[in-house]
């Protein structure tokens, strides 16, 4: 049986427009709403002060729980629905709940989200992806797990060598190759090629 592992944040939810809107606006920027970042830590736009700093306020506001669905959540339920769905996000794990109602909300059906990833916050070290996948997984189950960021990808990689892993194309990892990661332009891609059947 297949169980199934998503990034939220560039791969579930618009997490670039809702951030780049929240600092436009608060650093009263000159840039256009089809504004696309350069890199993952919008360094082509704010200083690394700046982008905490932004951050701070991001997460504290009513934007960060109603970021726009990048997949249409009803076709992803159709695909997925049959399976257990679980969300690994890596945002301050005190946000989650707010991330969960934004997912609910957004039409999302998932067995269950949780923090995860490589970067730390408040100096507590976080459970990789893989980490949190290993607590979930049954015996047997085969993962698929899609994410945009490489190292995550990789990171699932290691642990799980028959895992059917997908990186959502952003321009920060652009450059990225591997043999065993495929790459997904869009959601259309992964619903055509995965291996995964769609439920009934």
């Amino acid at each position: 049986m297949y169980c199934c592992f998503f990034d939220v944040d560039g791969v579930l939810l618009d997490f670039d427009r809702g951030f780049t809107k929240t600092i436009k606006e608060y650093f009263k920027l000159d840039i256009g709403d089809d504004y696309i970042p350069e890199n993952f830590w919008f360094s082509d736009l704010l200083t690394k002060e700046q982008v905490v700093e932004g951050w701070d306020y991001f997460i504290k506001s009513s934007e960060f729980e109603r970021l726009k669905p990048i997949v249409d959540p009803e076709h992803f339920n159709t695909k997925f629905g049959a399976y257990p769905v679980h969300f690994i996000t890596n945002i301050p794990p005190d946000c989650l709940e707010r991330r969960v109602k934004n997912l609910r909300n957004a039409g999302f059906k998932f067995k269950s989200a949780h923090c995860g990833g490589f970067i730390n916050y408040e100096g507590k070290i976080s459970k990789t992806k893989a980490e949190v996948i290993k607590e979930l997984l049954q015996a047997d189950d085969l993962v698929i797990f899609v994410d945009d960021h490489p190292d995550n990808c990789l990171n699932v990689l290691e642990s799980f060598p028959s895992a059917e892993i997908w990186l959502m194309t952003r321009p920060f990892n652009s450059d990225f190759k591997h043999s065993k990661i495929r790459r997904a332009n869009d959601w259309s891609e992964i619903f055509e090629h995965s291996g995964i059947p769609a439920s009934d």
